[in-house]
């Protein structure tokens, strides 16, 4: 009897762990279902896909949500006629997905995955069989991406993408590619609230025998943020790229329409560009050491953000810059109105919306939101700018704030004047200035480069090189800036007591006309403009 006893024990007992299990596999299927929710209500808010379709069927030990995405053509109508050709049916696919779910309390029991969590999802990506046959072309029986979520028991979890390495090569067109693979991890928190990302990229060559190379390597981007107290994210990111190399053997036309890529990457309207056109000139472009960092903190209802960017060297051709240092910061900004202002703007509705009238929603948005920023002294500062040109160095250290605003100041642009405090101090070669001045008035005159009457450009440039020599003139005849060997130095300041530019004073429009003038008629015709 006793055996039997065990036995009945033991098998009460296996009873009784399968019950359990299976009890805490659905509690996790509800749970993992309310996450996987969430992450799916984040996807249908962008902006750049609508959903087609999405359902979710759960079961007690595992679940599937499948998920069909189409791109949003009111967004990207107006432009596809910037895309090339080959691209613009892409915009017709429908992007297809289907994750599958395996719940808790070891969701990955089965394929020996011994972390403990609400659900292992794997995501599958349905392709047609061009497509994958052309990606076998790539990554032969690899997966050309793995998408592994683990969703713990709070909520939070760790998501990682993948994509293999692969070599390809074309012996008749001479085409090479190297591909050194693509990780990320993102692990984020409950309500995905608070997140670290790490991305690597190791590195990637293409190389075509008649057209040039690309080229780059070392690219790993790393961020840690979290909700502040006035709802705003803090936190650091960081991008760094080891090397970056561009070589071309084939002149590109180019047609830059700087208003419609402005609107396209924030949907604010700024108005009409000078739009450049032309060529690029076969060239050589090589980036060493690329890195930024944006470091945003709080204290009490206030945000400070500080962000820098370096490189070692940027050459394009026979011409090097580098190193370069940049080193911004925005202080003071009011936290709790930087969040109203973010959702006001984000509810805007822009699609098939005049341009006109978006651009009045946008200012009225700005000015009835925007006035505590404005109220809280907030300052803008260029602790650090150099950069090392060919001709020379530049260097640019400033600030920029508004100090004891009010409301009312809106309505007199004298009181709104001296609200502003700015100071600056810059340094740059001559030649420099010139080539900016130059490049300027090419862009002004060539509007349109397969016009049949195109301008006389040496004719442009004399003009231009004697309208530059003949304000620098006067500048510096009148005290407003120096020039030493070829290098151009000067400074600014301006508050409530009015301008100087190298500690001389320049009238502005709105001052007294009987306040004391000076010999600055280049700078005080330029405050007027």
């Amino acid at each position: 009897m006793l055996p039997k006893s065990r036995l009945i024990i033991a098998g009460a007992a296996i009873g009784g762990l399968f019950v359990l299990y299976a009890g805490s596999s659905y509690w996790a299927g509800v749970k993992a279902e309310e996450t996987l929710d969430e992450q799916y209500r984040m996807l249908a808010g962008l902006p750049l896909f609508k959903v087609k379709s999405h359902s979710y069927e759960r079961g007690w030990f595992s679940s599937t949500e499948t998920t069909e995405l189409v791109f949003n053509r009111h967004l990207s109508g107006p432009y596809e006629n910037m895309l090339p050709d080959n691209m613009k049916p892409l915009l017709n696919a429908t992007v297809k997905f289907t994750n599958h779910v395996k719940h808790g309390p070891l969701p990955g029991l089965s394929a020996f995955d011994f972390r403990p969590g609400r659900a292992l999802v794997r995501t599958e990506f349905a392709m047609s069989d061009a497509t994958r046959k052309t990606l076998k072309t790539f990554f032969g029986d690899k997966e050309p991406i793995t998408v592994v979520n683990h969703i713990g028991f709070g909520g939070g979890g760790l998501l990682e993408v993948g994509v293999p390495a692969f070599d390809y090569e074309e012996a008749l067109s001479g085409v090479k590619m190297k591909w050194k693979g693509f990780d990320l991890k993102v692990d984020y928190a409950h309500g995905y609230q608070e997140y670290k990302t790490e991305a690597l990229s190791p590195g990637f060559l293409l190389e075509a025998a008649s057209k040039g190379s690309l080229s780059f390597e070392g690219v790993r981007y790393v961020s840690d943020m979290r909700p502040g107290n006035t709802g705003v994210k803090l936190g650091t990111s960081e991008l760094t790229i080891g090397n970056v190399q561009l070589s071309s053997r084939e002149s590109v036309p180019y047609s830059i329409k700087l208003n419609e890529l402005i609107y396209l990457m924030t949907r604010v309207r700024v108005g009409e560009f000078v739009n450049p056109s032309g060529e690029f000139k076969p060239s050589s472009v090589v980036l060493k050491n690329f890195s930024y960092q944006i470091v945003t903190s709080e204290q009490d209802d206030f945000v400070n953000t500080r962000g820098k960017v370096n490189f070692a060297e940027l050459s394009f051709n026979a011409n090097r810059y580098g190193p370069l240092r940049l080193d911004v910061s925005a202080n003071h900004l009011h936290g709790p109105t930087l969040v109203k202002l973010d959702k006001a703007i984000s509810q805007i509705p822009f699609e098939g919306v005049d341009p006109m009238v978006l651009r009045r929603q946008y200012v009225d948005t700005v000015k009835k939101n925007a006035i505590p920023l404005l109220e809280n002294n907030p300052k803008l500062l260029i602790n650090e700018f150099y950069l090392k040109m060919p001709s020379g160095d530049v260097t640019l250290q400033g600030s920029l704030g508004i100090n004891g605003f009010t409301p009312a100041d809106l309505s007199d642009i004298a009181l709104l004047a001296k609200r502003i405090e700015a100071e600056a101090k810059v340094s740059l070669p001559r030649q420099t200035l010139e080539d900016l001045v130059l490049t300027q008035a090419r862009n002004l005159f060539t509007v349109d480069h397969t016009a049949e009457d195109q301008p006389n450009m040496q004719e442009v440039d004399d003009l231009a090189k004697s309208l530059l020599d003949s304000q620098l003139a006067q500048w510096k005849s009148g005290g407003y800036l120096v020039e030493d060997n070829g290098q151009i130095s000067t400074e600014l300041n301006y508050n409530a007591k009015g301008l100087t530019i190298h500690q001389k004073k320049v009238p502005l429009p709105w001052e007294e006309a009987d306040e004391p003038m000076v010999d600055a008629s280049a700078p005080a015709a330029a405050a007027k403009k």
